[in-house]
């Protein structure tokens, strides 16, 4: 997939899941890259998975937000793909999830920036019991408010490798003999963290798009206890499926969330009790004429 972007493009948030994938595809094109990112040092990681293109690595945090307007100077696009799965301290999903969408499309509307791609969630409300779904829902609102020509992506769950669901159940069978299926009856639509980042390239290159909201979902939809048998099966090996309910498990949740990487959190919890699939009839991957990749064939090729 070439389409020879030959733009000068801002990466918010590029050293995570989804940035590794996306930044694979920009590389192919003829786009200049810059990437701002919170992990310090990442310029020598950077240097290392791609020796052959100078792609040039900012540091920033929350409380700098200054520092991606003053280095933004002719970038025709920015992409945002900051989120976080769980707060440090309160407010941290906001501060994330709605303030840094709200700085990016004011800047971005001050600058003139052609794009402003936005990577939200599927399913995310305002009217939400969770405050990660609804920070995401109001930065969207932010977003779009200040730079109405932005376009925002919604995925469901990401999978690929090093994601966070079937890698983490995946490095739990390696020390477990069981695995915990929180919320066995909810249901996900997984789709290929590559198929999501073809459709930011897409979008980078369609002039034509009138769209501002996409929902990226595969074709199939399965429940918890589904996943974790698929993949099971795919591995080749047999742990024992203990159901558990989410409203008991948060007290346990209460607790733990104060780890500094906790497993789960009474946030994540409350996201369980509904179901992560396609439902609006926005337009998808099949309307940006990208195929949707197949889950089982992609996890074959991650875990056989």
């Amino acid at each position: 997939m070439r389409t020879n972007i030959n733009k000068k493009i801002a990466v918010i948030g590029g050293s995570g899941f989804l940035g590794k994938s996306l930044l694979k595809l920009l590389v192919n094109e003829n786009a200049e890259i810059i990437l701002f990112t919170r992990k310090k040092n990442y310029q020598k990681t950077l240097n290392k998975i791609f020796p052959d293109r100078d792609i040039k690595c900012i540091h920033w945090n929350i409380n700098n937000l200054n520092i991606i307007e003053e280095n933004i100077k002719n970038v025709e696009s920015i992409i945002n793909l900051c989120g976080i799965l769980f707060e440090n301290k309160s407010g941290d999903f906001f501060r994330v999830h709605k303030d840094i969408p709200a700085f990016l499309g004011k800047i971005s509307s001050k600058n003139k920036i052609k794009t402003l791609i936005h990577v939200s969630a599927l399913g995310v409300s305002k009217n939400s019991e969770s405050k990660y779904s609804r920070s995401k829902a109001e930065g969207e609102n932010q977003l779009l408010e200040h730079f109405p020509n932005g376009t925002i992506l919604r995925p469901s769950l990401l999978y690929g490798k090093g994601d966070n669901f079937f890698g983490q159940f995946s490095d739990m069978t390696k020390i477990s003999p069981f695995l915990p299926v929180i919320s066995r009856s909810t249901k996900f639509q997984p789709v290929f963290v590559d198929d999501v980042a073809k459709a930011i390239i897409k979008l980078l290159n369609d002039k034509k798009n009138k769209d501002n909201i996409f929902e990226l979902a595969g074709d199939s939809i399965y429940s918890f206890e589904e996943l974790l048998k698929i993949l099971l099966e795919i591995k080749n090996i047999k742990r024992l499926l203990v159901p558990l309910n989410p409203k008991l498990m948060m007290i346990p949740a209460f607790f733990l969330q104060n780890l500094p990487n906790p497993p789960f959190t009474v946030d994540q919890m409350i996201l369980l009790k509904t179901d992560n699939i396609l439902k609006n009839g926005l337009p998808g991957l099949k309307d940006l004429g990208i195929k949707i990749s197949d889950m089982q064939t992609e996890l074959l090729k991650i875990y056989k």
